[in-house]
């Protein structure tokens, strides 16, 4: 399958503090990546670079052959990468249906959106991703309203929205219940049907759950990547997940 993202000698100072270190990763397109380490390895500010919420100090992050580093993040969002944070980020006053129609539009003015909401094509993507993220029969309820699963997935619905082609998550299922890991977990799968995923994870459970790929991260570089069972008996990843070695700030 051809590649999706390539990342190139990638590195990110904040003066001093040498943070990505010559870092080099290939994604291939309709993968599920999950990305690993320990605190401080550098994952969320490597996704900070892909995203353009960080600019590189050096290297390439290449998108389906197109160079992104020195772009926008919005620039980046219209090419079709979609980023979600930790912290979900929804409008709580909205219904779960204008949150996404909102997402769809890319404008949080109602008013301005009402000459926007009869679109068929939008009314059929509304349909097609509250069916998939569970909230098919919660379009009415207020964002405010809702559990903390649902939350999450209400934000993965308004990046889907968009339609992109690569999404990256940063610990999608913080803070859930049993049920509602399983639940994101056929999520995910479900996406990775039409799209390319990257996830920031620390739960080793769903990430052995999920993962085609494994990517391990160590004080800004590389250690390991392959799939869940090599990277479980790689001794040199073994070594640094029990401590041994100093981690990065």
């Amino acid at each position: 399958m051809p590649g999706v993202l390539e990342i190139r000698d990638l590195h990110k100072r904040f003066d001093s503090h040498h943070v990505i270190k010559g870092f080099s990763l290939d994604v291939v397109e309709q993968t599920l990546s999950c990305l690993v380490g320990p605190n401080g390895a550098g994952k969320t500010t490597l996704i900070d670079l892909i995203s353009g919420r960080l600019k590189p100090s050096e290297g390439s992050v290449r998108f389906y052959d197109d160079e992104l580093t020195g772009l926008s993040e919005n620039e980046i969002a219209h090419r079709g990468i979609g980023r979600k944070f930790q912290i979900p980020a929804v409008f709580k006053n909205l219904s779960v249906r204008e949150n996404l129609e909102v997402a769809y539009s890319h404008e949080v003015n109602p008013l301005r959106n009402m000459f926007k909401f009869g679109n068929a094509k939008m009314r059929a993507r509304l349909d097609e991703v509250s069916t998939l993220v569970a909230l098919q029969n919660r379009l009415q309820v207020e964002a405010g309203l809702l559990s903390h699963g649902e939350t999450q997935w209400l934000e993965i619905g308004m990046l889907l929205m968009q339609e992109p082609r690569l999404l990256l998550l940063d610990e999608p299922i913080a803070g859930m219940t049993e049920v509602e890991i399983e639940k994101t977990a056929r999520l995910l799968k479900e996406i990775k049907r039409s799209a390319t995923l990257i996830v920031v994870e620390h739960d080793m459970g769903f990430v052995r759950e999920i993962a085609d790929v494994v990517t391990v991260m160590h004080m800004g570089t590389l250690l390991a990547q392959g799939r869940i069972d090599e990277i479980e008996a790689n001794p040199r990843v073994r070594e640094v997940y029990l401590g041994t070695e100093e981690e990065a700030a």
